[in-house]
């Protein structure tokens, strides 16, 4: 009897663990759901991650919600760049349901998405000039929604693609399954014990 609060104080703890290490901290913060990005302009998106997450590159694709498709932006964005990025657009079939998407599109982890915004015409009354980033790069997107197609920008790899020491994403998986394992493996100890 005197050990069923220990199994269960021991269970939560590890369990803790392996939801604390599988967690990340990316919000994109432009556009917002009040924003109208324009065709023939640059078009500004930000975003806000945390420090220690272990993301240093992400894809960024955008989707609508009334049509299938994606419009593949930008791959490999490295996290250094300000956490601010200019997209041009050219001919982006208007409308008021888009998403932006923040992911890695090799592992199939998603990071983030936006608020749905609005794209329209240049020609449309009542739109303001988008706001841009000078100093972030730009990328041109043309086009609808089109899967088949490549990323319109491939950013190239950080650090002339050398890493120091293991990759934190790598390391966060390994913790996290060992964390899982351990808790079975005590758990199957207990149920015999």
């Amino acid at each position: 009897m005197h050990l069923v609060p220990k199994r269960v104080a021991v269970s939560f703890v590890l369990g803790w663990c392996l939801v604390a290490r599988t967690s990340a901290y990316f919000i994109v913060t432009e556009p917002t759901s009040s924003t109208v990005w324009v065709n023939g302009a640059a078009n500004l998106i930000s975003w806000s991650k945390g420090l220690l997450d272990g993301i240093d590159t992400f894809d960024i694709e955008m989707t609508r919600l009334g049509q299938d498709g994606l419009t593949f932006i930008a791959r490999d964005v490295p996290t250094t760049t300000g956490n601010t990025l200019n997209i041009m657009l050219q001919d982006v079939p208007v409308a008021d349901d888009y998403f932006l998407l923040c992911i890695n599109s090799t592992h199939g982890i998603m990071y983030s998405t936006s608020p749905q915004f609005t794209i329209s015409n240049a020609t449309s009354s009542n739109t303001a000039k988008p706001s841009t980033d000078p100093s972030a790069p730009t990328v041109t997107v043309s086009g609808s929604p089109n899967p088949t197609n490549a990323f319109a920008t491939t950013f190239p790899p950080v650090a002339n693609g050398v890493k120091a020491g293991w990759d934190s994403a790598l390391t966060s998986q390994a913790i996290s399954l060992t964390c899982a394992l351990t808790v079975c493996l005590m758990s199957a100890a207990w149920t015999v014990w």
